[in-house]
């Protein structure tokens, strides 16, 4: 378990090295799109006009949040199959299941992280925001007292509802890393121990599979993504309750089509996914 840890701490700190760079290149980008959009005294954006600075950097440094979290989603996404073909680490004293786990798991914990960090700078700006702007001040007040008055309507539904969103969006995220190195390790495994015209007819069968899984999966899970990205602002309005009465076959379902896919994973890694040289 020691050396499990060790391993985690490297990875996390090797897949959390540009989170400062990143955070910073998001504060200037939304910072200048603000600023050039500033016009005698108003703020200009798709023909909607904000009379304060802070309220539309607020505005647009949420947007870019979502952004750069799928940036920094996709560069984790990266470094687990470059740490997956690297020599060096196929070495490390570690059986090979263990550190394809460490891989992944360092790489969510990079992502929550990540998302804590937008969080705090959100929280920074809005706090800034919430002192100088008193309609942005006065927004926030009643869309509390909102919030406050919906809380003493909570049930278990509504906090089944809370809970089983956070538990999909993270059950999405292991699936695209799932799903990702699965088809790295089978490309490779096919590559490497079939004659190529039959191991890219192979690939091209696991390649269709996957994107009729995917396919799938996303016309399935629509109605459901959009309750989920939707569930807060229907909470602050009070419109909670029938809402994800699917949810719950979903997430078994998901459940299971990760852990499947982890369990091939693991398999491919570890038996037939050889690193090379100059990774």
């Amino acid at each position: 378990m020691a050396i499990f840890n060790r391993y985690f701490t490297v990875l996390f700190r090797l897949k959390t090295k540009w989170i400062s760079l990143l955070l910073i290149i998001q504060t200037v980008a939304t910072f200048a799109i603000t600023f050039f959009n500033y016009h005698n005294g108003h703020l200009y954006l798709n023909r909607s006009i904000f009379s304060n600075f802070l309220t539309l950097w607020l505005a647009i440094f949420i947007v870019f949040a979502w952004l750069f979290t799928g940036i920094f989603y996709l560069s984790t996404c990266y470094q687990n199959e470059h740490v997956s073909g690297n020599q060096t680490w196929r070495l490390v004293p570690i059986d090979d299941k263990k550190l394809y786990f460490d891989n992944i798991l360092s790489s969510f914990g990079a992502l929550l992280f990540f998302v804590l960090l937008e969080i705090i700078c959100t929280l920074v700006l809005g706090i800034v925001t919430f002192t100088f702007d008193s309609q942005f001040h006065t927004t926030i007040i009643e869309m509390f007292a909102d919030i406050g008055r919906h809380l003493q309507q909570v049930d278990l539904e509504i906090m089944f509802n809370f809970f089983g969103a956070i538990m999909m969006t993270i059950l999405c995220a292991f699936f695209g890393y799932f799903i990702i190195s699965f088809l790295n390790y089978s490309s490779r495994a096919l590559l490497d121990f079939l004659p190529e015209a039959l191991s890219k007819a192979y690939f091209r069968v696991i390649a269709v599979f996957v994107i009729i899984l995917v396919a799938w999966l996303a016309i399935k899970a629509s109605d459901i993504g959009l309750q989920i990205i939707s569930f807060p602002f229907r909470f602050m309005i009070g419109e909670t309750t029938g809402t994800n009465d699917d949810l719950a076959l979903a997430l078994v379902l998901m459940l299971a089509i990760n852990l499947l896919f982890w369990f091939f994973d693991t398999i491919l890694f570890s038996k037939f996914f050889e690193a090379r040289e100059g990774k």
